[in-house]
């Protein structure tokens, strides 16, 4: 059977909505609902989602997001690399990389 991957770059989220759309701290209610991204997903395609959620982060993992992600049915994949690399951009790539092969 066929599978959907979605693949969410989790990177300063808060700060590129709030900074970039809102100009200023995003509300709970104005985050968005990964939850609901995954069954639209489902529903589009009419097959099995899975969602992978990248995290930058530096030695510590913001564990209540974790769970907050694992809940919504989200595989949270923790990356970090050098300050000059966008670790992020980077396992997205390959990521896809590899689904194409």
């Amino acid at each position: 059977m066929a599978q959907t991957y979605v693949l969410v770059d989790g990177e300063n989220i808060d700060a590129t909505l709030g900074q970039s759309i809102l100009a200023r701290r995003p509300q709970p209610q104005e985050r968005p609902r990964w939850d609901r991204l995954l069954t639209w997903a489902e529903g589009l395609w009419d097959q099995p989602v899975s969602g992978l959620f990248f995290l930058a982060v530096n030695g510590d993992m913001p564990m209540s997001f974790v769970q907050a992600l694992t809940a919504l049915g989200y595989k949270p994949i923790p990356l970090s690399g050098s300050p000059d690399q966008k670790v992020v951009d980077i396992a997205i790539q390959r990521t896809l990389e590899a689904l194409r092969e």
